[in-house]
């Protein structure tokens, strides 16, 4: 999907984003309570909506950046089975290791596993580039974890930033990483001996 295509799945997925954002957060938020009373939909639909348009207008920018500086070009369906994956994870983490969480909004811990994967994608094509993005979003993600250094946008989205989320994010990405490479080695390299 060259050029100009590699950008209609991003657009689409917004556009998805935007809709759910204007029918409104509270129907598709993250929310354990409701979770476990049978609305599913929200283990991932929570991933796509966000706290205010100042939260998904930064998000969407994040979004269209990873696509710019990696120049991935997945199909909607490649898109949607990380983000689907992703956000599923993501819940689960929550759902785990957060139970006292009331809820969660935002695109951000998915954006962060969807840098790494595609920064994987389109190492051959740009190694340079592809390596410093992941030791960026590495680097960002220990900042978060182990550090006092307030490095998110909390002010400007007005909401409290969950960097576990990122860290879930992340963390799935590396999974999904090494099953590919795993794959690869030991399916992959049987067949082509054959």
């Amino acid at each position: 999907m060259p050029g100009r295509n590699r950008w209609l799945p991003v657009l689409w997925i917004s556009a998805l984003m935007v809709l759910l954002q204007v029918i409104g957060p509270e129907y598709f938020r993250y929310d354990a309570r409701l979770i476990e009373q049978g609305q599913l939909w929200r283990w991932l639909t929570a991933h796509l909506v966000h706290a205010n348009w100042m939260h998904l207008t930064l998000n969407l920018a994040g979004f269209a950046l990873c696509v710019g500086i990696t120049g991935v070009s997945w199909t909607i369906g490649q898109w949607l089975w990380r983000i689907v994956l992703l956000s599923a994870a993501i819940s689960a983490g929550f759902y785990l290791w957060q139970p006292a969480m009331g809820w969660y909004v935002g695109f951000s811990g998915v954006l962060f596993g969807l840098y790494l994967l595609a920064a994987y994608a389109t190492f051959r094509q740009q190694a340079t580039i592809s390596a410093l993005l992941a030791l960026f979003i590495i680097g960002k993600i220990a900042m978060e974890q182990f550090s006092s250094v307030n490095m998110t946008t909390e002010d400007l989205i007005g909401v409290p930033v969950m960097v576990d989320a990122h860290l879930y994010g992340v963390s799935v990405a590396i999974l999904i990483i090494a099953a590919q490479i795993l794959y690869f080695y030991f399916i992959e390299q049987d067949r082509n001996s054959t």
